[in-house]
């Protein structure tokens, strides 16, 4: 597997996997999905298998109460290419990617029915710092996590 920037043709392609990955009623938009992946703040990475996008991890790299503080918009990966490590790498680049704008730590969301997501944060070193109640709306919860990043 390999990790590359996105670029401007890979619109279509990370829009259908966030309709892969998630019901409409979460789904980000095609509108929020552009901006973010072109908005100089962010980095947009995609996890490539024989020349097919699996997967994409969005990442801000200026919080909006602390400059100093990334945040990681989403990791998905289209199911079919699940538990191959894909989600790790992209986690990776995003954690790289923060770590080179100089920011000090990187924060996220995760729903608290999502225990893969869960395990991967975890796993990586992510602390849960607490939980948003409805924060997905459907009366599904959010934990909240963060990590220290070394320079």
């Amino acid at each position: 597997m390999a990790t590359r920037l996105f670029e401007a043709p890979d619109l279509r392609a990370l829009y259908a996997i966030e309709e892969a990955c998630f019901e409409p009623a979460v789904r980000f938009s095609r509108s929020l999905m552009r901006s973010l992946a072109h908005d100089p703040k962010c980095r947009t990475w995609l996890g490539v298998i024989d020349n097919v996008r699996v997967g994409f991890a969005m990442v801000r790299l200026e919080g909006e109460d602390d400059p100093s503080t990334a945040y990681i918009w989403t990791i998905e990966v289209l199911p079919a290419f699940r538990r191959m490590g894909v989600a790790r790498a992209l986690l990776m680049r995003v954690e790289e990617s923060a770590r080179e704008a100089g920011c000090a730590a990187i924060e996220l969301h995760v729903s608290e029915r999502n225990a893969d997501g869960v395990a991967l944060y975890e796993a990586a070193g992510y602390v849960r710092m607490g939980v948003e109640p409805e924060y997905y709306g459907r009366r599904e919860d959010a934990f909240r996590y963060r990590k220290p990043l070394s320079r």
